[in-house]
């Protein structure tokens, strides 16, 4: 009787911890790329019947054309939000990273961020759209259209 009643202890304590795993995606060769890594988006991913069915789908910011890491783990609260309720219900969370790259000027520049392009003898406001090499952005214009503009034409 006692190894029946240990069994069923072992089968219900398997079936409500989740496994402490962490999954790393490099997008676009992020583990190549100098600079400061900071955190561009984060979700919660929920799960039914031990992360056999997900709870629709997680959307999580993600930068355009831009090297990034999708990190997904459990946190404490993941872990004991799914120990709580046997597995039936459970959580990830899913981190995107991206990094601050420095230009060969030493500037550094975030993607979204409103910046002064000097073209010629005008001075525009742009926002930088993506990062090219380590002298070259894409910058949206005011009149929406996308152009390519190096480092150094660029100041905050």
């Amino acid at each position: 009787m006692k190894k029946v009643q240990f069994l069923v202890l072992l089968l219900i304590g398997a079936l409500t911890m989740t496994s402490c795993h962490v999954t790393k995606t490099s997008v676009n060769g992020y583990n190549q790329t100098k600079g400061v890594s900071y955190q561009y988006g984060k979700a919660k991913q929920c799960y039914l019947f031990w992360g056999l069915l997900p709870v629709g789908r997680t959307t999580v910011a993600t930068p355009t054309n831009e090297p990034c890491l999708v990190k997904t783990k459990f946190k404490f609260v993941d872990l004991l939000v799914s120990g709580l309720t046997g597995g039936i219900f459970g959580m990830q969370t899913v981190e995107v990273r991206a990094k601050r790259v420095d230009s060969a000027n030493g500037k550094i520049f975030d993607i979204g961020e409103v910046v002064t392009y000097k073209k010629g003898g005008k001075y525009l406001k742009v926002t930088i759209d993506s990062y090219l090499d380590e002298d070259a952005y894409t910058v949206k214009m005011e009149d929406g259209s996308i152009k390519k503009a190096k480092a150094k034409d660029l100041s905050k």
